[in-house]
């Protein structure tokens, strides 16, 4: 009843996906846009934002929905730069990166060593399983003759007992 799908398939899956996301998001882009220039609102067409407006005063908004943080009293100060986003609390700093680099070639290495441990353990499974099933032959082979002799046998039987 069900059946895996093939790997080319869960591509072409995806990629239809993808291709449905996009088209979504550029149909909320140009609906905002369309929105933006009925309303006369101030131009804000970004889908996902965070920024300071003005001096102490931040904006995050996200698909349409709007929140704006200010300050009574300054407790903070918040820098960044290329790499990270500086928070300064009470002489203390919280350092947030803002860059993440990862080195892949470290995982790869081991993904490959895992790749052959796990074909050397499949191979040497397959041969235990052949070695296995050598040994075991014999008895189902003997084992299915009877059961072959004995449907016969019973086969003959229902035969003569509609022939009668």
């Amino acid at each position: 009843m069900f059946e895996r799908v093939a790997a080319n398939d869960i591509g072409i899956i995806a990629r239809g996906l993808f291709i449905l996301l996009a088209i979504i998001v550029i149909g909320v882009g140009l609906a905002e846009h369309q929105l933006t220039t009925l309303t006369q609102r101030p131009e804000q067409e970004r889908f996902f934002y965070i920024g300071r407006n003005r001096e102490d005063v931040y904006s995050a908004y996200a698909f349409g929905y709007g929140l704006t943080l200010g300050k009574i009293y300054p407790f903070a100060q918040i820098s960044r730069t290329d790499h990270e986003l500086v928070v300064h609390i009470a002489n203390h700093a919280i350092t947030i990166p803002a860059k993440i680099e990862i080195n892949g070639r470290f995982i790869g290495h081991w993904l490959d060593v895992w790749h052959r441990q796990f074909v050397d353990e499949a191979f040497a499974a397959k041969e235990q399983v052949l070695e296995y099933w050598n040994h075991i032959r014999p008895y189902i082979e003997t084992a299915i003759q009877a059961v072959r002799t004995q449907a016969q046998a019973a086969i003959v039987q229902i035969k003569q007992y509609i022939g009668e």
